[in-house]
């Protein structure tokens, strides 16, 4: 089926890929222009996809925008996929797709809609997530009826970096799986339960900053949660901001302010909480060498 893609970011890069590999006809690819932007997680280019396969490469800031709807309009697309791509589609979008509009969200539906899905599993103790094939029908977010899904267990020491990776290896593998469905025309439609549903809100770079006060088992979550490719869990020294890019909860022997570097061990700080300490193995900083007895908030 003639195909149309919208993505900016790797893991619809890598579901493109995966969707041409079993059969799609990927005629058009629509995307952000460039240059990619550092602070957006996970953004890559388009071009030589595009290229490879012979699809239009249409680059937009705003997927409803006049000009992008008569752009995909013209290829005359059987199947839309949104993967990876932080706008809704709105109606005039979506009756463009003769046979269906589809989008993929990274947690099992209808439980966990909404935004930062990665992030809020591990802050909520998730024993297991996983990905959701689902049809978009209107532009409300994430609830469409689900073609399939992979579940994803968590390890209890998992990473943001580490959930990603295995997140994205689970979209590939609902591509390979139901995208030839999508093509024969013999895929399921489950409808959403919406009394089931819950909703994760949007996460900011500001809400990964740390408070020193809260216990260190939770600090460690809180920290390995934000971690690659996200902007990370952060404090400061002084007026620098320093970012913990990874770290590990450890028992002291005395007490002390929380946020107070109470030991310099060879893999990092050890610093007070509000109950326990925190090893800060990995961060980054301007603020030069951290010191036994600087305090850190």
């Amino acid at each position: 089926m003639r195909t149309v893609w919208v993505s900016f970011d790797t893991i619809g890069r890598d579901c493109l890929l995966a969707a041409a590999d079993v059969g799609a006809d990927v005629v058009g690819i629509a995307t952000l222009p460039g240059p990619i932007d550092p602070n957006r997680s996970g953004q890559c280019a388009f071009d030589d996809v595009a290229a490879r396969l012979g699809a239009t490469l249409h680059q937009t800031r705003d997927i409803n925008a006049p000009e992008t709807v008569a752009a995909v309009a013209a290829l005359d697309p059987e199947l839309v996929f949104v993967v990876g791509w932080s706008q809704l589609v709105r109606d005039e979008f979506i009756a463009l797709a003769r046979e269906g509009v589809f989008g993929m969200h990274p947690t099992l539906l209808p439980r966990h809609r909404g935004r930062a899905p990665i992030p809020w599993a591990i802050l909520t103790g998730l024993a297991r997530t996983g990905v959701t094939l689902f049809e978009i029908v209107d532009a409300t977010a994430d609830s469409g009826s689900i073609v399939g899904q992979a579940v994803v267990d968590i390890a209890p020491d998992e990473t943001a970096s580490t959930l990603f990776t295995r997140i994205a290896d689970a979209h590939v593998e609902l591509v390979h799986e139901y995208v030839p469905q999508l093509i024969a025309g013999s895929a399921p439609r489950i409808p959403q339960d919406p009394a089931r549903a819950s909703t994760w809100h949007r996460r900011v770079p500001t809400d990964g900053i740390i408070d020193w006060e809260t216990r260190a088992p939770y600090l460690y979550d809180w920290v390995r949660a934000q971690t690659r490719p996200y902007p990370g869990a952060f404090t400061f020294l002084g007026g620098e901001k320093v970012i913990v890019w990874a770290a590990r909860p450890v028992e002291l022997l005395g007490a002390a302010p929380a946020g107070t570097i109470v030991e310099m061990r060879p893999e990092g700080p050890v610093v007070a909480c509000g109950e326990g300490g925190l090893v800060l193995e990995e961060i980054q900083t301007a603020a030069g060498d951290l010191q036994a007895g600087a305090r850190l908030g």
